[in-house]
């Protein structure tokens, strides 16, 4: 080979070079492609980044995210509710692709993705919050409401090559006009509530004061039956204590049967 041919041969075998190398990053994974038909997986696990080979012009080479992604909704979505409310409920969905096989299949890009999940993340919001009353996802039971939409989610988009990693209801609002309308009816139904407790807790504590004091009555019949002068003399000086408190002036004859115990101790 002469000089020039060599000059000549040079360049291509170096652009040939490099097109036969790639680089998959730790944070992506690769699909290679061969004519269009899927060959090989690349870093799939997070375990195989680095520099490859692929064969020139035959092969070309799909890149995937491995990290966790982010699906913001534009717009809030209007839910109606099961006891007929009316919400704006602004949600986010965080995601990954798990195949990138089944994703290239399925969805093929990142931007196609987005827009069947957020049409998936509506569809599955109305299907979980319509069955469920508008006090609950405003407050009662938005956790477990988020962890079922997931769920609802995840059975349609495991098809896709992607798994739905967190759902969450930012901010459920009620429209301005509805808003205290629907805070009244909170209100009154606690109100309601708490009220059914207190006579629940009124009514036992009837019972438990009307159970002792007849158990009261019956330890003091017994006391007194077994003692019949004594329980008189100790009625007579609860009578002392109570009709003169201190500081007070009576004028009673001796001779009066309510001093009949300063003369006997048995009274007589």
């Amino acid at each position: 080979m002469n000089k020039s041919s060599l000059l000549f041969a040079l360049p291509i075998a170096v652009i040939a070079a490099a097109s036969s190398l790639f680089v998959v990053p730790q944070t992506k994974q690769a699909l290679v492609l061969q004519f269009g038909q899927p060959k090989r997986i690349i870093n799939q696990d997070g375990l195989d980044p680095g520099l490859k080979i692929r064969v020139p012009i035959t092969e070309n080479v799909v890149l995937f995210e491995r990290r966790i992604l982010d699906l913001q909704p534009n717009s809030k979505s209007e839910i109606v509710t099961a006891d007929q409310e009316r919400l704006e409920v602004n949600s986010f969905v965080r995601w990954r692709i798990t195949d990138p096989l089944r994703f290239y299949q399925r969805v093929r890009t990142e931007t196609v993705a987005r827009a069947r999940l957020e049409s998936l993340l509506e569809a599955s919001m109305r299907n979980v919050l319509g069955s469920s009353s508008s006090s609950d996802i405003i407050s009662g039971r938005r956790a477990a409401l988020m962890a079922e939409i997931k769920r609802v989610m995840n059975v349609e988009a495991r098809d896709w090559g992607l798994v739905i990693v967190d759902v969450k209801i930012r901010a459920a609002d009620l429209p301005q006009a509805n808003e205290e309308r629907v805070f009244q009816r909170m209100r009154s139904e606690r109100e309601q509530a708490a009220a059914q407790v207190r006579a629940n807790g009124d009514r036992k504590a009837q019972e438990v004061r009307g159970a002792a004091d007849q158990e009261r009555a019956k330890i003091l019949a017994d006391a007194y039956n077994q003692d019949p002068d004594f329980a008189a003399f100790y009625r007579s000086m609860q009578s002392y204590d109570k009709a003169f408190p201190e500081g007070t002036n009576i004028i009673v004859s001796p001779d009066s049967d309510f001093f009949r115990y300063f003369k006997s101790r048995k009274g007589q």
